[in-house]
């Protein structure tokens, strides 16, 4: 694999996992139970400096991915429509606290994620995560997130 390829996919994938966040949080501001988006109409939200206070609403939320996923399939459920793969928080997760490394220069890169020390042994920890980060298996997880995108944009275009 050439650096350049590898690369492009990464980030294409960290890109889609952050439009795949915002869709899930341009969502859950248009359901009935959203709290009011607060921002008067026509001020566009970029134009708040650092230091601006802005109101609490799906959009501002500290909510993390998981959080969200599970409440647009909570109204997914509710609503008989398709759920998105929960499991798509591993990857993000991984991507964010793992560790990308090789055991030697000819290897494959893996993507490596431990958990917190175990509570009653506190020497050790589990593997909570561990893939070789191929081009077919970054295109396959392109190509996953794309899909939960487009199950929430869809839900989107049809409000």
């Amino acid at each position: 694999m050439n650096n350049k390829d590898y690369f492009v996919r990464l980030g294409t994938l960290v890109s889609n996992l952050q439009s795949l966040e915002f869709f899930l949080r341009v969502y859950l501001q248009q359901m009935p139970d959203s709290k009011p988006f607060g921002i008067p109409k026509g001020k566009d939200i970029y134009q708040y400096p650092v230091g601006s206070e802005l109101p609490l609403n799906d959009i501002t939320s500290y909510d993390t991915l998981n959080d969200l996923i599970r409440k647009h399939n909570k109204y997914a459920v509710k609503q008989g429509e398709e759920i998105v793969d929960e499991s798509i928080v591993d990857l993000r997760d991984a991507l964010a606290h793992g560790r990308v490394s090789a055991s030697s220069p000819n290897s494959s890169l893996r993507l490596l994620k431990f958990s917190r020390p175990n509570r009653t042994n506190k020497d050790k920890v589990l593997v909570k995560f561990n893939e070789v980060l191929s081009l077919d298996y970054l295109d396959q997880q392109i190509k996953r997130i794309h899909a939960a995108i487009m199950i929430v944009n869809a839900k989107l275009i049809n409000q």
